[in-house]
């Protein structure tokens, strides 16, 4: 855990909530809880919520959702496609139990970033924000969660936005500040955890009493608040917000959300392929899916997670056979389980990566496909994405999108469309500058709206 600057490193590691990338001992979340309180209201929106599944790397596109089976012996790969229970969209054998589900999802085939050649710092920034960002250089763009958590922040005891583990596995958590502020960053869950031990981040390392009798830690963490900001401080001192941040830290909702536990071994089977239980490549975990269900089911407005690696410059259809059940089994179990729930319609759920992968493989043992920018797939299902659709389409090879092109632009104008926020929103930088949310005037990506 990074204790922050030196004067907090006299503390003992106890003193401090185990919460990753929440800031020290909460302050991006107590900047967030005062920041609420003066929030405006705005019209109802779609979607309430929002579940992103990232796929870092790039998922290939032509052994997933754009199958071309016609393709010469060197572009089509080795594996067949079946047919959906949406009369036109075939998908890869290893993925039965969303072509089952075909009725309840949207494919976008055209939207890409055309970044050539595949960058993986650049193209995450502008998929996860909707502006062409940077490393650096360029405007701080929010993610939308942190939008969300500005302008449609949920209940008081929740994060708004929860990240599971990195945001990216390439960047990693690089994204996570904005020129928001601190105050909408991301409510990160260390990932240094064992993974059937999560529930352990939520757990103050000694009693909330005991701690408030610190004066000077709280002195300290007073002091190192007014020096983070040094415009205009969100926080006057350490007064309720600080009390009401532990509170939330220490929820019973929150806490029994991440505590799996509480499923049923059945359910919890459903999430996870039988046959995985050793991965050959780095996979991610699938029980995210069912953490982000019970996230949202507990009322988290924004949960994202970035399911293991998908960059296969070689040995693409071996890690396709580890890869692909893994994703099947938990994104089919989420969408089922959030119908069933009565969720789904006003809940988004994106499965994307980057960029797809070069159609051209080459029919030597061990293929692999490498970045491509031109093409790749979008799955987006609920709050108020038509169900059992396809928009776009790209060439007999699946190398060019030749049908209702779009940019990012557009598909971040869309999520925000979708949950109530205006993408022309006008806001202050921290350095007084006004900047829209997304800076490009471009249009909605209507044929994938219900």
């Amino acid at each position: 855990m990074n204790l922050g600057c030196n004067s907090f490193r006299q503390h003992h590691r106890r003193d401090f909530l185990r919460i990753g990338g929440a800031s020290l001992c909460g302050v991006s979340l107590l900047e967030m809880l005062r920041a609420r309180s003066q929030a405006a209201g705005a019209a109802a929106p779609k979607a309430k919520q929002m579940i992103v599944c990232w796929m870092a790397g790039g998922p290939p596109h032509t052994d997933m959702f754009d199958m071309k089976p016609d393709s010469p012996s060197d572009y089509r790969g080795e594996f067949k496609p079946i047919a959906s229970k949406l009369p036109g969209l075939d998908v890869c054998e290893l993925l039965p139990k969303l072509a089952e589900l075909a009725d309840k999802y949207t494919i976008i085939r055209s939207i890409t970033t055309m970044n050539n050649p595949g960058d993986h710092a650049r193209a995450p920034m502008y998929w996860l924000t909707g502006n062409p960002r940077l490393p650096s250089g360029t405007a701080e763009y929010p993610m939308y969660g942190s939008a969300a958590a500005k302008f449609k922040p949920g209940p008081a005891e929740l994060p708004t936005f929860a990240v599971l583990g990195k945001i990216d596995h390439h960047i990693n958590n690089s994204i996570a500040g904005s020129f928001l502020g601190p105050a909408f960053n991301p409510f990160i869950f260390d990932p240094n955890e064992k993974k059937d031990d999560i529930a352990k981040m939520l757990s103050p390392q000694m009693e909330l009493p005991a701690f408030t009798k610190q004066a000077d830690l709280l002195k300290a963490l007073d002091s190192r608040l007014r020096r983070q900001d040094g415009v205009d401080p969100l926080i006057a001192g350490l007064d309720a917000y600080q009390q009401t941040a532990f509170d939330m830290l220490r929820s019973p909702k929150l806490r029994e959300a991440v505590d799996l536990s509480k499923e049923d071994e059945k359910t919890i089977a459903r999430y996870k392929d039988k046959h995985l239980d050793k991965y050959r490549y780095p996979s991610g975990d699938p029980l995210h899916f069912l953490m982000a269900r019970r996230l949202i089911e507990a009322g988290v407005p924004i949960v994202h997670f970035s399911l293991g690696y998908w960059d296969w410059h070689g040995e693409n259809f071996v890690a396709v056979r580890q890869q692909f059940p893994m994703f099947d089994s938990g994104l089919s179990a989420l969408l089922t389980d959030l119908e069933e729930r009565g969720l789904l319609d006003t809940t988004i759920v994106l499965a994307l990566g980057e960029m797809g992968r070069k159609p051209k493989c080459g029919t030597e043992k061990n293929a692999g496909r490498d970045h491509w920018d031109y093409a790749q797939f979008v799955l987006a299902a609920g709050g108020g994405f038509k169900r059992g659709c396809i928009v776009g389409a790209t060439d007999k090879l699946g190398e060019q999108v030749t049908d209702n092109f779009y940019k990012v632009e557009s598909f971040g104008r869309t999520l925000y469309h979708l949950l109530g926020i205006d993408p022309d929103t006008q806001v202050q930088t921290l350095s007084s500058r006004p900047i829209k949310l997304i800076a490009e005037d471009a249009p909605l990506v209507k044929e994938a709206l219900a």
